[in-house]
């Protein structure tokens, strides 16, 4: 059976597709390459006036960890302008080497798959240092869907241990404001920035901190919410739409609790299960067109649906199941149409099974909460039909799953596969009771 085509970047097709080669070792940046990135970068720079706070920077070179938060594609532009003279090589999803892979690999992007326990990352990253370059993590390993921090695990605290360097971090503020997660084709342009360019601990103070004080260290410098911030520096955003699109991140009404009836037109949200709506002003801030205003900030009514999820956890009422259909990523050229197939999602994980279209063999993934401590996910993604989906991946694969069930909320899947992990980890940390003999 021949490839055929489609959709973008989509093929249906036989299974024996050469995949990524994850071990390969990170390619020399060549100096023009690192000429263009500068001259490019240092313009975006510029041109939203981005206001640079540089604190212990003086005098810092590789090799260095370099830790950044991650609030959209912008923050690429910001770091890259920041650490010139110097680059580095940083882990990315699989999924940015689509149609890119040779230039990817030689700007020093070391592919990657979300939220699975690659070790090839360690050894990558541990040459990187020996040869005296930087190494750079963006620790959420995901854009943030509201513009707040999200998940650092643990093995980030583990890894800066492990390679004893010093840790620089940049912590960059407006990015989610200016090109919002939940419609990434919305741009607010010349919209100011800042960030915050500093050195958190020297070489020795690594090796005198355990992986827990590190943590804790990179977590407080990186936090941040944009709303907040928008909104204390008075940054206007006049654009008539800026309210679409963020039902996909607030999807449940506070006033009536409906969890499928939330959109979006211009600057208001709305319910259509009890008709209230609220209108986001020029400042990031929630106005209800009547009654009481619940959350001030976007961000705080994230915070609140995260809340009521995991009493649904804790309750262990939380249950997602819905047909699907799903995409493998096996290299850089695109997705290859699988089938569809059905996904079950509650304490247990995630488990999904299908067959595939183009032989009719069955197809699976399981993978245990325990394995899995956050979820990616993607809004009207552009290589899937304009749709929402899951992205879950193991060693070896990347599956994109689309819910075919319209009442089925990614984002909710999102922060339930937190919780879910939270709960199951804490489980793991509880003494054991002594059996009476």
């Amino acid at each position: 059976m021949k490839y055929k085509k489609i959709g973008k970047r989509i093929w249906q097709g036989p299974p024996a597709t050469k995949k990524f080669d994850m071990n390969q070792e990170p390619k020399g940046q060549k100096w023009y390459f690192v000429w263009i990135i500068w001259i490019g970068t240092t313009l975006r720079k510029w041109l939203h006036r981005v206001k640079v706070e540089k604190v212990n920077m003086e005098g810092v070179k590789p090799p260095y960890m370099l830790i950044c938060n991650h609030n959209s594609f912008y923050d690429f532009y910001i770091m890259s302008s920041l650490i010139k003279p110097h680059r580095g090589h940083f882990p990315g999803a699989v999924d940015d080497f689509i149609g890119r892979e040779w230039v990817s690999r030689r700007i020093g992007i070391i592919p990657t798959r979300k939220f699975t326990t690659d070790l090839s990352l360690i050894r990558i990253g541990r040459k990187v240092i020996k040869n005296g370059e930087m190494y750079g993590l963006y620790a959420e390993a995901r854009y943030s869907l509201c513009g707040i921090t999200e998940v650092i695990p643990d093995a980030v605290g583990q890894l800066v241990k492990f390679l004893g360097v010093p840790v620089v971090t940049i912590k960059m503020m407006g990015n989610h404001i200016y090109n919002p997660y939940w419609n990434m084709k919305s741009f607010r342009w010349f919209l100011r920035t800042e960030a915050l360019h500093q050195q958190l601990m020297t070489a020795d103070e690594v090796k005198a901190s355990t992986p827990e004080e590190i943590n804790a260290k990179i977590r407080e410098a990186l936090w941040h919410d944009d709303w907040r911030w928008q909104s204390e520096n008075r940054v206007k955003v006049k654009k008539k739409t800026r309210a679409e699109g963020l039902d996909n991140v607030l999807y449940k009404c506070p006033a009536c609790g409906c969890e499928t009836k939330m959109s979006s037109k211009g600057a208001q949200l709305f319910c259509g299960e009890c008709g209230k709506s609220w209108t986001l002003n020029y400042y990031g801030e929630l106005e209800a067109d009547k009654g009481e205003t619940e959350f001030k900030f976007p961000s705080d009514w994230y915070k609140w649906e995260r809340e009521e999820v995991k009493k649904e956890v804790y309750a262990g009422t939380y249950h997602t199941e819905c047909d699907v259909k799903v995409n493998d990523l096996p290299n850089a050229k695109g997705f290859i149409y699988m089938g569809e197939g059905h996904l079950v999602h509650n304490y247990d994980g995630f488990k999904l099974e299908g067959v595939r279209e183009y032989d009719g063999e069955k197809f699976g993934m399981d993978i245990p909460a325990l394995q899995q401590y956050a979820c990616h996910v993607e809004y009207k993604y552009r290589f899937g039909w304009g749709r929402d989906c899951i992205n879950l991946n193991t060693v070896d694969d990347t599956w994109y799953i689309f819910p075919e069930d319209k009442n089925v909320n990614v984002t909710k899947i999102a922060l339930a596969t937190e919780e879910i992990y939270n709960k199951r980890f804490a489980e793991t940390r509880k003494p054991k009771k002594k059996t009476e003999e």
